[in-house]
């Protein structure tokens, strides 16, 4: 029993379990849409178990139950495997993949912890219970070198491209944090996932921890230990990220308040300046109409109504620049996702009140998503409502599905219904004026359409390149 090492496994299992615990108290923030912040609770697992197999390590050193070291042991060995696999599912979901491959991928740590599981038992079962301690062969390659070490590199990749993207939205202090805590975890990754016992394969016979402390004169757990805090230091830097998310919120709801602001005021405008003179412009024509007759050219009067159809030609091009004025005034030059939704709602709404078929409306956005013109906005509405009109026309479904996902590079919408399915004559756009009409909109957009036949079903999917950035910060 080293004395030193107990007291390093102590703090590092405290490193772990204390940032485990932080991470964990924040999956309540409600404004938060930043992919770490959403996925902080695998995280926050992840320390919490991996201090705890820290820990039982220490007990183990310590001798502290020694009639049931072995089953200590063994409970141990898929503790941390299972907090690998945490860690893994933690990397993979901070990755900036779209919805459709991130529900395949994700996957994945479960999936190489029940194979993990079932190599385990086998040979425990087949070889003995102290097998898997005494040949440490079969848990170093897939505990450490797979599932250690690939989490934790997955984590510092899925952490570096959050950095590169917070990086665009100049929110440069953000993403040095980012970038910090990537790096972090590819030593961190070396450590857990490299630095093994010594055993006589390769290359746990070249790279362990003997290697280790005869090179460096010390200890792979004062690292551990120190990363552990570096890590935790690291995340409540991050957190920061919070209040530069609502501070963008608050920005898009202040633009959306002006905008509101400018509508009302369009509103009262039009009612007390242009639709007054209007009036008035009535009243003068009324009067011309009473007074000014064709057999009074000569009458005195015929003066007046000369100099009233003058004022009522200055009257109306005077309210006709008015009204470009207000229309100049109050056009958006760019349009949120929000406002895209609310148009996609009210469309979705509308077509529900069909009996006989649900369609429900998903809306996924990213934070690091771009801007979309008035006119591309109008084309996507259209292509949209197209796609949802031929499944209620032609589909004889009674279930479909409007996905929405703003990505960081493009706006991906898919269409799906469990209907009979779109034929191939369909798919001639000679014959279909309505998917012709989609195309078009799409290839004036700059976007891809692609239009597939499922085994129960039809899929339609939008994919429109972002126009602008979002608001710089």
């Amino acid at each position: 029993m080293n004395p030193i090492n107990i007291l390093l496994l102590l703090i590092y299992g405290f490193a772990m379990i204390t940032m485990g615990m932080f991470a964990l108290n924040q999956k309540d923030r409600k404004l938060v849409n930043v992919s770490i912040i959403r996925s902080l609770k695998y995280l926050g697992l992840f320390g919490i178990t991996h201090g705890l197999s820290e820990w039982i390590t220490m007990i183990i050193q310590l001798k502290l139950f020694p009639a049931y070291e072995l089953h200590i042991n063994n409970f141990n060995l898929i503790l941390k495997a299972a907090s690998f696999a945490l860690l893994l599912y933690f990397g993979l979901d901070i990755l900036l993949l779209r919805d459709r491959y991130k529900r395949f991928i994700l996957k994945i740590p479960a999936i190489a912890f029940i194979l993990f599981l079932v190599g385990y038992f086998y040979l425990r079962i087949n070889y003995g219970l102290d097998y898997n301690l005494n040949n440490p062969v079969y848990t170093t390659i897939t505990m450490r070198y797979m599932l250690g070490f690939f989490s934790c590199h997955i984590t510092a990749i899925g952490l570096y491209k959050n950095a590169a993207l917070i990086r665009k939205k100049k929110s440069e202090e953000i993403a040095k944090r980012y970038t910090k805590l990537s790096w972090v975890f590819i030593v961190y990754g070396v450590l857990e996932g490299l630095v093994v016992s010594k055993a006589d394969f390769f290359p746990a016979n070249v790279i362990n921890r003997d290697t280790f402390v005869e090179v460096f004169s010390f200890s792979p757990l004062f690292i551990k230990a120190f990363v552990g805090f570096v890590i935790y230091y690291l995340l409540i830097k991050v957190i920061d990220t919070f209040s530069w998310e609502q501070e963008e919120a608050m920005k898009r709801l202040e633009q959306q308040r002006i905008a509101n602001e400018e509508r009302r005021k369009l509103g009262l405008e039009l009612h007390d300046s242009i639709i007054q003179d209007l009036y008035a412009t009535g009243l003068k024509l009324d009067y011309l109409s009473k007074n000014c007759k064709s057999n009074q050219l000569d009458n005195p009067e015929q003066t007046e109504c000369q100099r009233l159809m003058r004022e009522i030609k200055q009257d109306l091009n005077s309210n006709i620049e008015k009204i470009r004025e207000f229309i100049s005034a109050t056009a958006l030059n760019k349009i949120e996702m929000d406002e895209l939704h609310s148009s996609l709602d009210r469309l979705i709404k509308q077509c529900n009140q069909n009996p006989g078929i649900k369609i429900d409306l998903l809306f996924k956005n990213s934070p690091y998503t771009g801007y979309l013109s008035p006119e591309t906005s109008t084309q996507v509405y259209y292509i949209v409502q197209e796609a949802v009109c031929n499944i209620l026309k032609h589909s004889e479904a009674d279930k479909a599905e409007v996905f929405v996902e703003g990505q960081h590079d493009n706006l991906y919408i898919t269409v799906t219904d469990n209907g009979k399915g779109i034929s191939i004559d369909s798919l001639n756009k000679e014959r279909h004026f309505g998917l012709l009409s989609m195309q078009e909109r799409t290839d004036r957009i700059g976007g891809q359409l692609s239009i597939q036949q499922n085994l129960k079903g039809t899929r339609i999917e939008l994919k429109v390149p972002w126009e602008g950035e979002a608001n710089e910060r």
